[in-house]
């Protein structure tokens, strides 16, 4: 069978041996490395002086300009420093240096989610700072925006459709109910009709999965890559939530726990031990490989997964809410670059319809003014198009890069003197 297909490709399983185990839970680095940012990019100052202790989920960082808690300890320990940092999600930014020790907070009660009203869902989830996974948007601007909308459907995508990430299915493994009893939470806050969870798992899985998410509705996306995570029968239109996002709701509605830490899922060729591990935010993507082992040296760390995930040069940088996928490899997954040869396999594995390799060839030679008729801002970025490139070509980031200049793009002549 060929490896794309009309619209989406078709993409190997490279999830065990990391999906079938447990959730590991990280011991508490000797540092982490926290950004006093908060999820829609607003700076933040430390809530904490030097040398302070500070708990885990205790304010660590507030609003410039208010006194309002926006960045939440994820360990506790003692703030030692400030150091500016280059991120390559978030850019330059400040963080908090805190050297970890054992210990948290006390244990907080479990309220009542029943009763609460969308307003209170919603403030609950901005003091918690929750970070959607799927987008890396604040959780509470996101569901806000879809109030006093048309009627929609509203799933936790469990789909992980990439090649390695399992991250999402192993945290429905182990609290499936927290799972549903977030997304209802979600999904009453911002006025969805109904709401489901979309996995990619069949039979026994499913099964066990609707068992521990009794009357949640548990629909199973099949096909090619990238598919829509929304039941065979829905005639509405579908939003998404990141199944830890909701997880994480629900924590936040029922004990008022902000979010501190993410599960990541931690695979390659490279490691030896493929693994999904609970990591506190913060912590410094070399730290959590020397957790899991390398079995080589890797010549490519990807945050993220293979479609969609950016490589990095050095590993000390902090991996924050939104990171799902680290990847340690020996080789690099596509062929040696080439030129485009015009085979059109780009245009048969867009399920945008796009042309991605005209969009290319233009923007190459500097006709600008033709790409608006080519729809790049129709593009999502999916990776289908360099997947299926024979000439190792980054056909995403080509055309990502005309979408994003929205129609205008600036030539820069050089260095020349100005005028």
């Amino acid at each position: 069978m060929s490896k794309f297909t009309k619209r989406g490709v078709f993409l190997p399983s490279m999830k065990e041996p990391a999906a079938s185990r447990p959730i590991a839970d990280m011991p508490v680095p000797a540092q982490v490395f926290v950004p006093l940012l908060t999820g829609d990019g607003a700076p933040c100052r430390p809530a904490v002086g030097s040398y302070e202790t500070v708990l885990r989920g205790e304010p660590l960082g507030l609003l410039e300009g208010a006194d309002t808690p926006a960045v939440y300890a994820p360990v506790t320990g003692v703030l030692s420093d400030l150091r500016e940092m280059t991120h390559p999600l978030l850019g330059d930014i400040t963080c908090a240096v805190l050297d970890g020790m054992a210990g948290s907070g006390e244990k907080p009660e479990k309220r009542d989610t029943d009763a609460l009203q969308p307003e209170e869902i919603l403030a609950a989830a901005r003091a918690a700072g929750i970070v959607d996974e799927l987008d890396g948007s604040l959780l509470a601007d996101k569901l806000a925006g879809w109030l006093d909308t048309d009627p929609y459907l509203l799933g936790a995508d469990g789909t992980e459709q990439e090649p390695y990430s399992s991250s999402a299915w192993t945290v429905l493994n182990e609290a499936a109910a927290e799972v549903s009893e977030g997304l209802g939470l979600a999904a009453r806050a911002a006025g969805a009709i109904d709401c489901h969870i979309a996995i990619r798992r069949v039979g026994k899985q499913r099964k066990a999965l609707a068992e521990r998410a009794p009357g949640r509705l548990i629909c199973s996306v099949r096909g090619r890559y990238p598919a829509v995570p929304e039941p065979a029968s829905a005639v509405l239109p579908v939003r998404t939530v990141g199944v830890q996002a909701c997880r994480a709701l629900y924590r936040a509605c029922a004990y008022g726990e902000a979010q501190c830490d993410c599960v990541v899922t931690v695979a390659g060729d490279a490691v030896a031990n493929p693994q999904n591990v609970r990591v506190p935010a913060g912590t410094l993507v070399e730290d959590l490989l020397r957790f899991c082992g390398l079995c080589a040296d890797p010549s490519y760390v990807i945050l993220g997964d293979a479609m969609t995930g950016l490589a990095i040069a050095q590993t000390d940088i902090a991996i924050v809410p939104g990171i799902t996928c680290i990847l340690a490899l020996t080789t690099r997954p596509q062929p040696k670059t080439r030129s485009c040869i015009g085979c059109g396999r780009c245009v048969r594995a867009c399920h945008a319809d796009l042309l991605p390799f005209e969009i290319m060839r233009r923007l190459e030679n500097m006709q600008y003014e033709r790409l608006a008729r080519l729809l790049p801002e129709a593009c999502d970025g999916c990776g289908a198009c360099s997947y299926v490139c024979p000439s190792g070509l980054d056909v995403t980031a080509r055309v990502l890069e005309a979408r994003d200049a929205q129609g205008t793009i600036f030539l820069k002549w050089g260095d020349g003197d100005d005028i």
